[in-house]
């Protein structure tokens, strides 16, 4: 069990080393924030350097290695990681509150990530078609970008490291991560485990600190030729202007709508949105924070909805069954409580959540659901990251599929129906990545592409056959054999 206090370092070039300030920051418990739970560096940009130093040294023997032997190693490190499965999501639960139910989903998640890229190390597809020029031979492979920047939010600690380090090792790219500092203490075990597994020093160094420094540094370093990075859309837009010449990768924040149509299982779609909505807090980018229900069934898919998120209690997450824990810091749950004020001012409350008693005692907060929400007020337009709700009244279909797209965000969307013209003209007309007829807005599957249009997502997919295609370069070589 992990429960001591635990002391995290940097991994730069195979080693465990402290930044050179000898500066840290602490890591504290959500349920407890009086209990310090580690540190983790405070490096900035001289950490950088070395750490793409040490990447770009690793470079030309980790490519030249068979695919298939990359492969071995990311086998290994999942066997690993499930090895090691109760230790760590107790570790997740008690850095970053995400309740054990979810935490014990999380990591056989990331090992089955890395079996998944590990298995494309005996397949590497390429191309040969036919030539149109007789006697030729025309083939395209695949080919490393080089060094890769991963910068990875707190809110999936294991699975979105996972499903970036996995494509990106397999392709043969040596890596520097810099994840959250609120879920360092994971990102390190997750490195541990790759380490243990043998993969060569330097392949991928792990550096923590702010993004304003380090992230900053990793950004803006020449030698870095693709970055791929999860979090804000404020940030992540920066990042684009400031990644000139590199290929950037970005997976950015939602808004993400649920239609219910008046054919729906109310309760079925009541429960759907109640956990997309409120399961681990709303902290999470695919999170259902807007109910756009056609008017018919208005009133009672709120009746069903209120006895839905009745589920929802926030506990400690280290209970078993517990399904909202704390949200992750101070600045999370002062920005959320804020958030409530104005959803409050903004439309009909209905279910009185907010903050359970002091922060002091842990960052909790019970679900909020909002009702007669206006589609153009903050409530509906801002991503809010936590467990409040927005529930709005569309006249029919095609008022309800106008509301769902009427937003700068287009991550994922969900609808509920037993129309097969509705769930078919839905899926046509739905602006965002990702759609799911009868099922949650979370919770989607890995080997297929992940990501979103308009401000939810810029440059290739994630996860899935597309990921290959973010961390490798086509080289097409034409032969005449004379």
């Amino acid at each position: 069990m992990i429960e001591s206090r635990v002391e995290s370092l940097n991994f730069i070039g195979g080693e465990w080393v402290s930044a050179e300030s000898g500066e840290t920051l602490e890591i504290m418990n959500p349920a407890n924030p009086s209990e310090v739970l580690g540190t983790t560096p405070n490096s900035g940009a001289g950490e950088i350097r070395q750490a793409v130093d040490a990447a770009a040294a690793a470079l030309p023997e980790w490519r030249a290695l068979p695919p298939a032997e990359r492969g071995a190693v990311l086998m290994r490190a999942a066997d690993i990681i499930e090895e090691r499965g109760e230790e760590l999501a107790r570790l997740m639960a008690r850095e970053v509150g995400k309740p054990m139910t979810e935490s014990r989903m999380e990591v056989p998640r990331a090992a089955a990530i890395f079996r998944y890229y590990g298995s494309e190390g005996w397949r590497m597809p390429g191309m040969m078609p036919p030539s149109t020029r007789p006697g030729v031979q025309v083939s395209s492979v695949r080919e490393p970008l080089g060094v890769v920047a991963l910068i990875t939010p707190w809110n999936f600690p294991l699975a979105i490291p996972a499903w970036k380090l996995a494509p990106a090792l397999i392709c043969g790219n040596t890596v520097v991560i810099k994840p959250a500092t609120q879920a360092a203490l994971n990102a390190a075990a997750l490195i541990r485990a790759l380490e243990d597994a043998g993969l060569p020093a330097g392949v991928v160094n792990l550096v923590s600190g702010p993004g304003g420094t380090a992230g900053d540094a990793l950004v803006t370093d020449p030698r870095v030729r693709g970055i791929s990075f999860t979090g804000s859309t404020a940030v992540g837009l920066s990042i684009q202007e400031r990644a000139v010449g590199k290929k950037v990768q970005l997976e950015m924040g939602g808004k993400n709508p649920y239609v219910v149509m008046e054919d729906a299982d109310l309760k079925d779609a009541a429960a759907k949105v109640a956990y997309g909505a409120f399961g681990y807090a709303g902290q999470k980018c695919t999170a259902s924070s807007r109910a756009i229900v056609v008017e018919e069934v208005y009133e009672e898919f709120i009746r069903e909805l209120l006895e839905a998120a009745g589920s929802y209690k926030p506990v400690d997450p280290l209970e078993e069954e517990g399904t909202v824990g704390p949200v992750v810091d101070e600045k999370q749950y002062e920005s959320i409580l804020e958030a409530i004020e104005t959803a409050k001012r903004e439309g009909r409350g209905v279910l009185d959540g907010g903050a359970t008693g002091s922060k002091d005692d842990g960052y909790y907060i019970s679900p909020v659901i909002v009702a007669d929400v206006d589609n153009r007020s903050t409530t509906a337009q801002e991503e809010i990251f936590g467990p409040v709700l927005a529930v709005i009244k569309a006249q029919d279909f095609d008022h309800a599929v106008e509301l769902a797209n009427d937003t700068r965000y287009g991550l994922t969307a969900g609808i509920a129906t037993r129309s097969l013209r509705y769930a078919s003209e839905f899926t046509a007309r739905s602006e965002s990545g990702l759609v799911n007829v009868n099922l949650p807005t979370a919770g989607l599957e890995f080997q297929v592409p992940f990501g979103g249009n308009k401000a939810s997502g810029v440059g290739g997919r994630e996860q899935g056959p597309a990921a290959l295609d973010f961390y490798s370069s086509w080289k097409t070589v034409s032969v005449l054999p004379l």
